[in-house]
């Protein structure tokens, strides 16, 4: 595992969150970056960390996210790509144009295909994350309703790095994000 990581995780444990310092464990007893569950490990970190508002926290791992290259391995690059979007919303709502810029072209090395682009915007995944909460919601079993929540927050994050559309513009991305993220720190 890569010694800068090691040494952010690690620190992670003084902030004195269960869920941040449980996440911080799976990283630290395997990381490798050739792992989709590695990955996924990582990528829970990153997003919890920016649900609990922990974005100084999250801005230290930026240089490591943003040195993954897209190896052909969609399995793995799938949760790349979603730490990748988590970068440049977080960046692009702290005004950090930089970062913003590195997040976006790391995503767009594996998004070649402008058809699916339009359809990921439009929603093709988003619809059913989103019916996966509304029956979580209503069966009211609160892992269940996390877990769609959380699953829906990293879609939308990913739709608003690729650019909206007119269904899902920018703003209305921006809103529901805030508000799951404001739902998810209460679970």
């Amino acid at each position: 595992m890569n010694e800068e990581l090691t040494n952010i995780v690690l620190s992670l444990s003084s902030l004195g969150n269960k869920r941040i310092e449980s996440l911080s464990k799976k990283v630290l007893k395997k990381m490798n970056f050739k792992s989709s569950k590695d990955l996924e490990n990582l990528k829970d970190l990153c997003f919890w960390l920016y649900i609990y508002g922990y974005t100084n926290q999250l801005t230290q791992l930026y240089s490591i996210l943003l040195s993954v290259s897209f190896t052909g391995n969609w399995n793995t690059w799938t949760q790349v790509e979603l730490m990748l979007a988590l970068v440049y919303y977080a960046s692009r709502k702290n005004k950090d144009a930089l970062h913003e810029s590195k997040a976006l072209a790391g995503i767009m090395q594996a998004e070649t295909d402008v058809e699916n682009i339009k359809n990921r915007c439009n929603g093709s995944l988003l619809e059913g994350r989103e019916q996966n909460v509304q029956e979580s919601i209503q069966l009211g079993n609160k892992t269940d309703i996390r877990d769609a929540l959380y699953a829906e927050m990293r879609e939308l994050v990913l739709i608003y790095a690729l650019g909206g559309s007119e269904k899902y513009p920018l703003e209305k991305i921006e809103a529901r994000v805030e508000e799951i993220k404001e739902n998810l720190k209460g679970m």
